[in-house]
């Protein structure tokens, strides 16, 4: 298979999607939108799609002009019905694409916490072999609603909607379980000022860097996952 790759900040990578992918000899290309000029590929140059985060919000257009040309794309990659996984920003993204409303979220949510999966969501293919629960790592201020027709993947104490699977392949996530511990050290040095507010759902530093085991939990999701929908390419191809 190949993927494409939507990344929206250089600290924010694929990490361990990227090690999966390699390890399972599928192919990975990049749009980098943060680079001057960014351009898409067309739907036939791909067969996945995976959309990272980032510290800018889905209503940034006017700092971040490209926001227009990438939600262009996303909807004519769902329209043609690309496999896809989006994550934190690009969940956002997707959510608003299909007709839901991003907005602030009651609270930040950083660090890492315990997210519980929905019994519906547990029994969609795309999902299968991940557990009740899981603690992972969050790092947002914004959140959204749960598209029309797509089905919540679960949710948190800090916030209500942590993911949605919409239709066979699409998948949408609230937290980060592509996040290496070296990638959330650097979300620590250049992110690091979302903390400094005292909220109950933000954890400091020292307590992220406590926990850091916990990545692989996260991994454990995301390889689970990208091994059912490479099954649904394989299945449907």
């Amino acid at each position: 298979m190949v993927w494409h790759l939507l990344q929206h900040l250089p600290d924010e990578g694929p990490g361990h999607a990227a090690e999966w992918l390699a390890a399972h000899g599928h192919a990975l290309t990049f749009t980098r939108l943060f680079e001057p000029y960014p351009t898409f590929p067309a739907l036939s140059e791909f067969d996945g799609l995976l959309i990272l985060g980032g510290a800018m919000s889905v209503h940034d257009e006017a700092a971040f002009p490209w926001l227009v040309a990438e939600k262009a794309f996303l909807r004519e990659s769902l329209r043609a019905g690309k496999l896809t996984l989006a994550i934190c920003l690009g969940a956002q993204l997707v959510a608003q694409a299909l007709g839901g409303e991003v907005r602030p979220n009651s609270e930040s949510e950083i660090g890492f916490w315990t997210v519980r999966f929905a019994a519906k969501a547990l029994a969609h293919p795309l999902l299968h072999g991940w557990p009740a629960k899981a603690t992972v790592l969050h790092w947002h201020l914004d959140t959204f609603t749960v598209p029309p027709g797509a089905v919540r993947v679960g949710m948190s104490a800090g916030c209500a909607a942590q993911g949605f699977v919409w239709g066979d392949g699409v998948i949408g996530l609230q937290f980060h379980p592509e996040m290496t511990a070296e990638m959330v050290e650097q979300l620590i040095a250049f992110e690091g000022h979302e903390m400094a507010e005292e909220q109950e759902f933000v954890q400091t530093a020292a307590q992220i860097r406590g926990k850091l085991k916990s990545v692989w939990k996260g991994r454990l999701l995301l390889e689970t996952l990208l091994g059912n929908m490479v099954a649904l390419h394989e299945t449907t191809d």
